[in-house]
């Protein structure tokens, strides 16, 4: 089933930036996607193409990765005439079709999209779920539902508040289904709303690019304090854990954190090393029911990663520490740094890649987490992914807005799909057993 027609278009992301979307045709029809972006690039990432003019959309355009996938990608893999089924085959020819190590010269967001759209149509012409596809792909034998990371509070840069950390995540690890936590998410992220309207005000419930509300508190254990008793009063203690992302990367100066990195006026001699405020977290993990650390060292501090992993039981878990980088991966694993990796799709210049760190990651204990971008685009196939991979954990933020949400509902689809064959990874989310 050859490729008859590949054609990319200018969409935009759910925070308004423009990003690419890709059609393609085969006798089996037409299959569409757009991928994630971000205005911010990590230093191991595949490369973003963008037009950098800044008469245009402050120079966040996608003109030329759009034209590289019309002019140069469409007609060159139409003319390879493989079959949709060969994810490999056609990855290695974009990559090679590049030339370039980040995948710069025709552009990650180009190069993964149509990668993308492959796999979609690949599912296809087997005759199987898309989630089916990726299994099969990554030699996954038992489909295992995730366990969500719901955001409910943000502070760090992404507030004016007193919270250094950038997201506290409400993680239903104790529910009997997905569908299960869901309820038991949204119930929660729907009392954390009303409690600060009624102790704040309805100007405090709007929400960040990713769901969570802006709470104005004054410290990380406040915030500690609010979601630990919200999932008391809810009814969930056992069932809802706590998850924080640090976002260390925004605190570090100068070989150290500055956890009032929000006051211009913040007193260098009370910037923290690592060590210390490793403390902060073993004594977090301790006091309250937080399972899982994000972020919580710079993407660099590889020795601060790997002694706190090996002062806890808790998922240690590295986001950009990666950065989906199979080399940054190779590395987390060799050096014990975390125990669990995040994987997004765009930091990746293709499927297959994404595919290889997952395997990889497994090989050496390391749980996997898929996770969104903030520029995220309405395309489910974040979704399939997670349950494909059986990675038993995704965070896609709140459980609002139509772009978190639409994922949770195609894992609910999934779910009902599966029927007796259903299985929620619940408490056992880093597959240790």
């Amino acid at each position: 089933m050859p490729i008859k027609l590949l054609l990319a278009r200018q969409i935009f992301d759910s925070t308004g930036v423009p990003t690419v979307e890709v059609d393609m045709v085969t006798e089996l029809g037409l299959f569409r996607i757009g991928v994630p972006s971000t205005d911010s690039k990590k230093i191991a990432e595949a490369t973003q193409l963008r037009d950098n003019n800044p008469a245009q959309y402050f120079g966040m355009g996608v003109s030329s990765a759009i034209k590289n996938i019309n002019v140069i990608i469409a007609p060159e893999l139409i003319k390879q005439n493989l079959e949709v089924t060969m994810q490999k085959e056609i990855d290695q020819f974009l990559i090679s079709l590049d030339g370039t190590e980040n995948r710069s010269r025709l552009g990650a967001n180009a190069i993964l999209c149509v990668s993308l759209v492959v796999a979609k149509a690949g599912a296809a012409k087997k005759g199987v779920p898309l989630y089916r596809h990726i299994s099969d792909m990554a030699g996954v034998t038992t489909i295992i539902l995730p366990v969500p990371h719901f955001t409910i509070l943000t502070g760090g840069i992404l507030s004016s508040n007193g919270l250094p950390f950038q997201e506290y995540i409400i993680m239903p690890t104790g529910a009997s289904s997905f569908a299960d936590a869901m309820r038991i998410g949204s119930e929660i992220y729907r009392y954390v709303k009303n409690a600060i309207a009624n102790k704040f005000s309805v100007d405090c419930t709007y929400v960040s690019d990713s769901g969570g509300f802006s709470v104005p508190l004054q410290s990380h254990r406040d915030a500690l304090m609010f979601l630990t008793d919200a999932i008391k009063q809810c009814g969930y203690v056992g069932k809802a854990e706590i998850a924080i992302n640090a976002a260390a990367s925004d605190m570090f100066k100068d070989g150290a954190y500055d956890l009032e990195f929000k006051n211009p006026s913040s007193n260098p001699q009370e910037y923290m090393s690592s060590d210390k405020l490793a403390e902060i977290y073993l004594d977090n993990i301790k006091e309250f029911p937080v399972c899982s650390i994000e972020y919580g060292f710079q993407f660099d501090d590889w020795s601060a990663w790997s002694t706190l992993t090996s002062r806890t039981q808790a998922q240690i878990f590295g986001n950009d520490l990666t950065q989906t980088n199979l080399r940054r991966v190779g590395l987390a694993t060799e050096r014990k740094a975390g125990n669990a990796i995040g994987l997004r799709l765009n930091q990746a210049g293709t499927f297959t890649e994404v595919i290889e760190a997952f395997k990889l990651l497994k090989s050496n204990g390391f749980a996997s987490v898929v996770v969104d971008r903030w520029g995220d685009t309405e395309d489910v196939f974040l979704a399939d992914l997670a349950v494909g991979l059986s990675t038993g954990q995704m965070k896609c933020g709140a459980p609002v807005r139509s772009e978190r949400v639409g994922k949770y509902n195609q894992i609910i689809r999934i779910e009902e799909e599966l029927g007796a064959l259903s299985k929620y990874a619940g408490k056992n989310y880093r597959g240790l057993n």
